[in-house]
């Protein structure tokens, strides 16, 4: 699947996945975290395949999580909702 324009194909990764600190259940981070896994033909430059980017939850209107794709968990966002990339 290749997303379409500004958009990023992300692979939404779980708190075992990041691989540093692991946080208890009991603290609440407000930041999703994902790999991405292909990015759309007018992306910007600094954000590649491989990259872990960090971008807000949905929004209230939109339900708790972002609609995924298939069984790998697979989401697309817009290149504008990524607040940072992880080094």
């Amino acid at each position: 699947m290749k997303p379409t324009h500004k958009n990023i194909l992300v692979e939404r990764l779980t708190r075992e996945q990041l691989g540093k600190i692991v946080l208890p259940e009991s603290v609440v981070d407000e930041w999703f975290r994902g790999k991405v896994i292909r990015v759309g033909p007018r992306v910007e430059e600094d954000i590649k395949e491989g990259d872990i980017v960090i971008f807000p939850p949905p929004h209230p209107s939109q339900g708790s999580e972002y609609p995924t794709i298939g069984d790998e968990g697979y989401t697309i966002i817009s290149e504008n909702m990524v607040l940072a990339i992880e080094e």
